[in-house]
Order: structure tokens, then C-alpha cells, then sequence
């Protein structure tokens, strides 16, 4: 986790030092949803980066593969949960289908697999193309079964044919936030799934000062704390219109 109170204490001090500009916690708090969401990608990006480069022999092994490194790094967003049904339909081409619900803080797909109890657990392929889909759902050799579902996958998940058990989903799904302080209840590092990084202050005796209860560190990992600064500290000076920021800011790239 990211303390929101440290990004914002450097953010705030890194603004200010030349008296350009007062970074209030509502601009700051306006910033983390995109921030975080800037870096997230960066990290998938990376994996992705990495992939290409181990298929063509120039990742390094062990510690220092950048694949592996960003898949680590993604592991902590990996959830897995039963998909909820919308409607199942009878196909002018094909015996019939059902439609689920995709989750709600789903950023990519890993795999769909049902259970059931003829089949046991049986991978579900997956298909994005409307096209594609239609020539299997067409083919005499390919068409799907129970053994071997099919998934159309748009803004919801369309398996094929209706399966006579659970279908479950892995996926990644996006940053949201992580309490910054524990109570009885909650520890402080634990993921809140409602609410994006916030930044909360309280004013006491004419000293404004954070309110930790109340605050969201970033749902990221401890590594990339300076990324994250530096893309607020870009935004900012894009707002500012302050050369020294997004000079700052823009060291990230």
C-alpha cells in the first residue's frame, strides 16, 4: 500500500517550495482516481512488455525478469467469482445460450471455466469477435458442446451452449483503495472496494491536520510510492500551468 498522507505531504511541499501554488486536498483528491489508474496501467503494460520480450529471448531470467517482476506485481488483483446469470436464450442458429453478468471492477478477463457435474471443471475458450463466433456456432467440426463451451465476450459473457452448472470467472480487476489506519475492525492495509485514494483533513486549533480514519492509501504497490508522486506532481503543473512540475512529473516517463 501507498499512504495517501505521504503523497500528499510531498505533493504539497514539492508545489509549494517555490510559492507557485497551494495544492488543496480537494484538488489533490480530484487527481488519485486517474493517477492510480495511469500507474495500474503502466504495471499491465509492463507484463504485457515483458511477454513479448521472453518469447523473443531478451528477458532477463530470475530477479531481474521484467515479466515475472510485473506479474508479481499483478498477482494482488487476481479474483475469481461465480458469474451471475442475466437471461438464457434460444439461438436462431444455435440449441441455446446463456448471458452472465461480467463483475463489477473486472479490468481483464484471465479465463472463464465452468462446473459441472457430468464434466467436472472444463475451460470455457474465448472469443471477442461477433464474426467469429458465428462461423463456430455454424461449423459442424467446431461447434461447441458441453464438453467444450465457447464464450462470446462484449459487454457481458455469452456462453454457449447453456451449461448445467456454475461458471466462474479469473480476472484482474481494478485498483480501488486501502485504509490507511486500522480500528478494531479494519486493519490498515486492507482493501476498501468501494472507494478510490482519498486524501481526509481535519482543521484544530487553525492547524489543518490528516485525518487517517478517514483517508485511502492507493491500492498499489509499496514500489511504485515516487511513480505515483510524480504523476500527481505532472498533473498538478499541467493545471498550474508550473514548468518545474511537470518537468518533475515528467521524469516518470
Amino acid at each position: 500500500m501507498i499512504s495517501v498522507i505521504e503523497v500528499y505531504n510531498a505533493v504539497r511541499d514539492l508545489a509549494n517550495k517555490d510559492q507557485k501554488g497551494f495544492v488543496s486536498p480537494e484538488m489533490f483528491n480530484s487527481l488519485l482516481p486517474s493517477a492510480q489508474s495511469a500507474i495500474f496501467r503502466k504495471i499491465y503494460e509492463s507484463a504485457l512488455q515483458g511477454k513479448a520480450l521472453r518469447r523473443a529471448g531478451g528477458d532477463l531470467g530470475g530477479e531481474d525478469s521484467l515479466y515475472l517482476k510485473a506479474k508479481n506485481f499483478l498477482s494482488e488483483y487476481i479474483e475469481t467469482e461465480r458469474l451471475q446469470p442475466i437471461r438464457r436464450a434460444a439461438s436462431s442458429f444455435y440449441e441455446d445460450s446463456t448471458a452472465f453478468r461480467k463483475p463489477e471492477n473486472i479490468h481483464r478477463i484471465i479465463s472463464v471455466f465452468a462446473d459441472t457435474t457430468e464434466f467436472g471443471v472444463t475451460n470455457v475458450d474465448l472469443i471477442y469477435n461477433s464474426e467469429k463466433i458465428s462461423r463456430i456456432l455454424n461449423s459442424n467440426l467446431s461447434a461447441p458442446t458441453n464438453a467444450f463451451p465457447v464464450a462470446l465476450i462484449s459487454n457481458e459473457i455469452e456462453v454457449f451452449p447453456s451449461i448445467g452448472g456454475n461458471v466462474n470467472i479469473n480476472f484482474y480487476r481494478n485498483p480501488t483503495s486501502r485504509f490507511e489506519t486500522g480500528s478494531r475492525a479494519i486493519r490498515a492495509g486492507d482493501i476498501d472496494g468501494k472507494r478510490q485514494p482519498s486524501y481526509s483533513a481535519e482543521t484544530t486549533a487553525g492547524i489543518v491536520v490528516p485525518n487517517p480514519p478517514n483517508c485511502r492509501g492507493f491500492d498499489l504497490p509499496a514500489e511504485f510510492r515516487d511513480e505515483v508522486i510524480k504523476e500527481i506532481c505532472k498533473m498538478i503543473g499541467v493545471s498550474l500551468r508550473d514548468g518545474v512540475l511537470i518537468g518533475y512529473g515528467s521524469d516518470a516517463q
